[in-house]
């Protein structure tokens, strides 16, 4: 019995090469190594160039911190000081839409007081060159003062402003500003009485990319 099943792959082969009969032959492919590639990226595959914003281009985001000072054109003696951060966002090339957030320390003749302003503003950089420009600014804020400003007007005015300055390249990004502006302060007769306050602003600043 043994002897059969030893016999009988010899005898299955010989029968097949009496009939002539061709066994499947397999074949290997070197699917794997195939697929593998000794060749090395190159440099400009492995390193993306960073993607750089130019200063005043459509579509960009600043920030800044600013401070200035006012002389009332009526009155020397009532002055501001000023403090805060604005937010500028470039609706156009060189042409900027501006949130400032300010506080405001508010000297007058009959009581002094302290204020939160928020401006809105247009800044045009009229003459924009690689390392400073030209520029011509103008809008609006609220002021909410703790006391009536002037004294005899109201806690709650309305600041429109317009000016002109310059702003400088610094390197890294950053921006120096410098500007005067014409600051005006009443309430637009949202109170009894409406006395206005007008003053010449001179302000600085730095403003660097998000």
């Amino acid at each position: 019995m043994f002897s059969m099943l030893f016999l009988l792959p010899i005898l299955t082969l010989q029968f097949a090469h009496t009939l002539q009969i061709e066994l499947p032959k397999v074949q290997f492919e070197p699917i794997l190594l195939s697929s593998f590639s000794l060749t090395q990226p190159t440099e400009a595959e492995e390193i993306e160039k960073p993607i750089t914003t130019k200063w005043g281009e459509a579509g960009s985001w600043r920030w800044g911190i600013h401070g200035g000072y006012a002389e009332g054109m009526n009155h020397h003696e009532n002055q501001l000081l000023l403090l805060g951060v604005e937010f500028d966002y470039f609706i156009a090339n060189e042409l900027s839409l501006d949130i400032g957030l300010h506080l405001l320390d508010v000297t007058q003749t009959e009581g002094n007081t302290d204020g939160f302003n928020v401006t809105l503003q247009l800044r045009w950089h009229a003459i924009a060159k690689e390392d400073w420009s030209f520029f011509l600014e103008g809008g609006a804020g609220l002021l909410f003062t703790q006391d009536n400003v002037p004294s005899d007007g109201s806690d709650f005015n309305f600041t429109p402003q317009a000016g002109f300055g310059f702003s400088f390249d610094t390197g890294e990004s950053a921006r120096w500003l410098i500007g005067l502006r014409w600051h005006h302060i009443s309430n637009a007769n949202t109170h009894r009485s409406n006395p206005s306050r007008d003053s010449l602003m001179l302000w600085a600043g730095i403003t660097f990319p998000f």
